[in-house]
Parts: C-alpha cells; sequence; structure tokens
C-alpha cells in the first residue's frame, strides 16, 4: 500500500508518497481506509484535523513528528526503514551534508552526534560584535581580499552569508548543550512537556547539522535561512512548554507521585530537612533549586539562540533607520516605558476597570543601543506587578497613588538605571527570594491551570499565555542579565515596592553561555 504524507513547514503544505511499511516507526499513528480509496493518517481518537487535498491529516501530528523529517528544500524520497548509520558514518555524512533525521539513527548513535558537537565551546557574543557584524566590519575576516569598492548589494550579501556560516557553525553546538542538560536535569527530564521539547531540539539540531557545513553563495545562504526561519517559527512554543512542563513537576510533587531530593531549611534556631504542612513532609517546587537552575541555564541559552536567529533573519529584512537587525542604536528609555505604559494600564483597566497613573522622570531625552523588545518586556512586566498590587493594596475605586519610573544615566555612569516605585504594600521579607522561583505567584491556583493549557506561538504579549504563572520576573531577569545588566527588587511590608533595571551603556558585555 502506498501512502501520501503531507507536511507542514514555512506556512506552505508539502505532500511526499512514502514506499509500503514507512508508518511502521510512528507507533502512536493508525492507516484509516476511506471511501473513495482515500489513505488517512491519523491518530486516535483524532483531535482537530487538516484538510490536504483528499487526505485528512492531524494538525499535531503534523508539526510535531513529520515537520522533522522533510525540509521545503529536499523533496526527494528518504525511506525510514534503511539500515542504521554508525557514529563515524553519521559524521562523514555531516562532513558531506547529507540528510539524515531520528529514524536514521539509534539512541546510542544519535547521543553521539549530540555528545560531538556539546564537546565543542559555544562562541559568546556582545551587544556590540552584533552590530559590528551587521555592519560588515568583520568581513575582511571573511574575506581577505575584500574590495571596499564593492556596492552595498554586494556587502549586504557577504555581511548575510558570513553571518549565515557562523549560525551554521554555531547553533548546533547550542542545541546539542541545551539536549543535553535536558537530558540529564533531576525530575524534570521526566515530564511529558519537557520530553517534547527535547524532542523538539534533537529536530532541530539534526536539520541545521544536515545543511552543508560551509556556505558559500546567495542561494545557499537564502535555503539556509529558510531552514533557520522555520526553527525559530517552531521554538516560538517553548517558552509555554516548559512552563508547562515546571508545572507538571510541581503537580505530581504536592500528588505525591515524585518524591524529589530531601532539603537542608533553617527554621529559627532548628534545622529541618523539609518543610513541616499539616503534619505532612513536602518539599516545595519553589525550593528545589537545581530545577530552577536548569531553568535559569535553559532561559538564557534560549535567548541567545533567538537573539541570533533573530539578528539574523532581521538582517534580511528591508532596513530601518537606527537599526541594525533587532538592535535599535537609538533606543530611548522614555519611549519603551510610555508603550509599556499603555499595554500595562490596558490590562489593568480590562480587569479592574482602571488602572494607576504612572509619573516618569529623569532623562527623558537619553538614548543609547539596546534591544527594544527586551526592555518594553522588562519593563511591562514591571508596571503590571505594580498596578496590579497597587489595585489589590487599596481596592478597587480607590483613590490610587502614582507609581513612579526614574530615568537615570550620566556620563560618567557605567549602567542606564530605572526605578519603577509603588505603594502597592510591598512583599513579605519570607517571600523575597521566592519571586525568582518560577511557578511562585499569588494569581490564583486555577488561573495557572487554564494558563498551562495555551500553547501560543508567542513568547509574550498583552495577552501572554504565561500571565499569572510567575514566570514574569525570573525571565525578567535573564532578559537584563544577558547583555550584562541585571534586576534586583527592595520591598517594605505594608507599604509598597521598588524594583531597579540595570542595563549596560557601552554594550561590551558578552552574553552569558550556560554550560
Amino acid at each position: 500500500m502506498t501512502m501520501m504524507l503531507a507536511s507542514k513547514i514555512g506556512g506552505s503544505i508539502i505532500t511526499r508518497r512514502l514506499p509500503q511499511g514507512s508508518c511502521r516507526h510512528f507507533s502512536a499513528i493508525r492507516v484509516e481506509k476511506r471511501p473513495r480509496g482515500e489513505d488517512v493518517i491519523s491518530n486516535t481518537p483524532p483531535p482537530l484535523r487538516r484538510a490536504v487535498g483528499r487526505h485528512i491529516i492531524d494538525a499535531p501530528t503534523v508539526q510535531s513528528i513529520f515537520t522533522s523529517s522533510y525540509s521545503a528544500r529536499d523533496t526527494r524520497h528518504t525511506p525510514c526503514c534503511h539500515r542504521r548509520l554508525s557514529t563515524d558514518e553519521a559524521s562523514r555524512w555531516e562532513e558531506t551534508g547529507r540528510k539524515v533525521t531520528m529514524q536514521d539513527l539509534s539512541a546510542e548513535e544519535l547521543s553521539a552526534l549530540i555528545e560531538k558537537h556539546a564537546h565543542h565551546p559555544q562562541t559568546s557574543a556582545s551587544l556590540q560584535t552584533l552590530m559590528r557584524t551587521g555592519r560588515g566590519e568583520f568581513l575582511h575576516k571573511t574575506y581577505s581580499n575584500l574590495d571596499s569598492s564593492q556596492d552595498d548589494k554586494v556587502a549586504t550579501e557577504r555581511v548575510l552569508i558570513q553571518v549565515a556560516g557562523f549560525l551554521r557553525h554555531e547553533l548546533p553546538i547550542r542545541l546539542a548543550h541545551r539536549i543535553q542538560d535536558l537530558e540529564k536535569v533531576p525530575l524534570m527530564k521526566d515530564m511529558p512537556s519537557v520530553v517534547q521539547v527535547k524532542d523538539l531540539y534533537t529536530m532541530s539540531f539534526l536539520e541545521l547539522i544536515s545543511f552543508p557545513k560551509r556556505i558559500k553563495t546567495a542561494s545557499e545562504e537564502a535555503a539556509f535561512a529558510k531552514i533557520v526561519e522555520g526553527i525559530y517559527e517552531r521554538h516560538a512554543s517553548v517558552l509555554v512548554q516548559m512552563a508547562r512542563g515546571a508545572f507538571e513537576l510541581r503537580a505530581a510533587i504536592r500528588s505525591g507521585q515524585v518524591k524529589p531530593p530531601s532539603r537542608r531549611r533553617n527554621v529559627g534556631a532548628s534545622t529541618t530537612t523539609e518543610e513541616q504542612i499539616g503534619g505532612t513532609s513536602v518539599v516545595e517546587f519553589e525550593q528545589m533549586e537545581d530545577s530552577h537552575d536548569f531553568l535559569d541555564r535553559f532561559y538564557i541559552s534560549r535567548i541567545g539562540i533567538r537573539v541570533l536567529i533573530g539578528q539574523y533573519l532581521s538582517l534580511r529584512q528591508t532596513p530601518v533607520e537606527n537599526y541594525i537587525g533587532i538592535i535599535c542604536s537609538k533606543t530611548s528609555p522614555y519611549e519603551i516605558v510610555r508603550r509599556a505604559i499603555d499595554d500595562a494600564s490596558f490590562m489593568c483597566t480590562r480587569k479592574y476597570g482602571d488602572a494607576p497613573e504612572v509619573i516618569i522622570s529623569g532623562r527623558l531625552d537619553f538614548t543609547f543601543p539596546y534591544v527594544p523588545t527586551h526592555l518594553h518586556y522588562i519593563m511591562l512586566e514591571l508596571l503590571k506587578n505594580s498596578m496590579r498590587a497597587t489595585v489589590d493594596w487599596h481596592g478597587v475605586d480607590a483613590d490610587y497613588p502614582p507609581i513612579k519610573v526614574v530615568i537615570a544615566d550620566g556620563k560618567e555612569n557605567e549602567d542606564v538605571v530605572i526605578k519603577v516605585s509603588d505603594e502597592g504594600g510591598g512583599i513579605p521579607r519570607s517571600n523575597m527570594n521566592r519571586i525568582w522561583s518560577y511557578l511562585f505567584t499569588t494569581a490564583d491556583p486555577a488561573i495557572q491551570e487554564g494558563m498551562v493549557a495555551f500553547n501560543e506561538n508567542v513568547d509574550h504579549s498583552i495577552d501572554s499565555p504565561l500571565a499569572g504563572l510567575g514566570y514574569g520576573l525570573p525571565i525578567s531577569r535573564s532578559y537584563a542579565r544577558y547583555f550584562g545588566g541585571d534586576l534586583s527588587i527592595m520591598s517594605m511590608e505594608g507599604y509598597g515596592t521598588d524594583a531597579f533595571v540595570h542595563l549596560t551603556r557601552l554594550g561590551n558585555t558578552r552574553e552569558p553561555l550556560a554550560k
């Protein structure tokens, strides 16, 4: 029997004819016979399906399984049932750029291939390096005989080829490091959503190393860009998937399905190994340092991967004034704060019917090189937290005290500092460490359960599926730290909270690379 397989890549549907027996690797899929002799691949029970010609394919199956095995640039038939490749053969195959999938490799061979790339060191980049590369200041390192009289089009093509070559080398290494981390993290590695993320990273890793190592022409660069763009889009939901994985672990711990390692904890003058709640010894997810260290590493690395890909894809677009890729050379903290105020006020008004006033003071005319989307995410998180705390503390329909934002900078300052101050009742001292813990939130547990059901392909927005999950502050701190800054919180219980955002002015701090 011959089947038609459909896969969704880059927004288009690609169909391929598979040989008999090709589906034997997909144990969760059945082939049904429809009227008029149609072969249909489906899950049981069938979720939402997508019609492709006469064939009906389950959308989740298309995205999670088949997109990894076929790419838009290679429409040749690739049988799933040929002999296994040895580790040496896999390495030699990579040198030629021949296509291979997860079905071509045994677990041992795949692990060896990942280990080979994870053994290589990651290359750290700074804001300045990204900007100078985008301007073509490092072209001489790739093209020693570069003619400075070349026109802008040729120079731009060479910049793109240079950046694409770097990503072809760097991305598999970074993905390999994260795959190994996902395989080793205690407890979380067994959560269904975390397993899905690991498989997604593995698929992207194999897709990247399938592409020839040396990118020499504009057509090769364009083909590589399509692959990278597909990876960028597919990985957009990873933030939510990992949030779901952390939520699954916490639920498993609370239900007793998973027993976390004991943790020594100081309680006054005595020391206990576990927290006593209602006579039962439990360890809260928020206290599991190994899991949170892993999530910090994972999200810092994810920011780095998305910055590199986002910068590359943006360089391929029509230039925008004052922008080099995703970096704005004249980022205005004042303008970013204003937009964040508008968004936070909208969210607050939608929920409470009103929002506190926000007063901005300090250096309102100052600009510096930065990634505006990162700063907007940080400021939106801080402002919406302050607005919610203010309304909750003073009550709906009260005369709210204003939230104050101060932008500080001086010629001798090493940092741009933004302070957000509110009178929203503050945070108890016992909770100060926990505010940096993933999934620690004062939101209703029912809201959390509803939020983890989302799988939106967005990192953050005013309708972010992460709202209420407790991810805002730790992710904001990761964004601030990525280019050498930081985020700190000081609070006075019964009065209010001050948040301090530190951003490096010079942009010469290299990104922190998670091991």
